[in-house]
């Protein structure tokens, strides 16, 4: 049975970096991972991240007030690891 695995991250990066191990480690499709802001704030996390320059090449010019979630559809067997790839993720 499948069920739903989410994490919140502090940049971009990290979202990044645990939708690469879901998807290269474990196999995970593509398109049953979501990613998008944890709440109404943004997408950009609370810190800048490199990809997270503005236009103007400043960091601190974008966006970063609120975190990124990381949600996937995984089935039962593959949770804990999951679960693991997201908290590494983290740092």
């Amino acid at each position: 049975m499948a069920r739903r695995i989410s994490a919140e991250f502090e940049t971009r990066r990290q979202a990044e970096l645990a939708v690469e191990h879901l998807v290269q480690e474990y196999r995970l499709d593509r398109s049953a991972i979501e990613v998008a802001a944890a709440s109404d704030e943004n997408t950009a996390g609370t810190h800048p991240s490199g990809a997270d320059r503005a236009p103007t090449g400043e960091p601190e010019a974008s966006a970063s007030h609120g975190r990124i979630r990381v949600t996937a559809m995984v089935e039962d067997a593959q949770a804990a690891q999951a679960e693991a790839a997201l908290r590494q993720a983290r740092g």
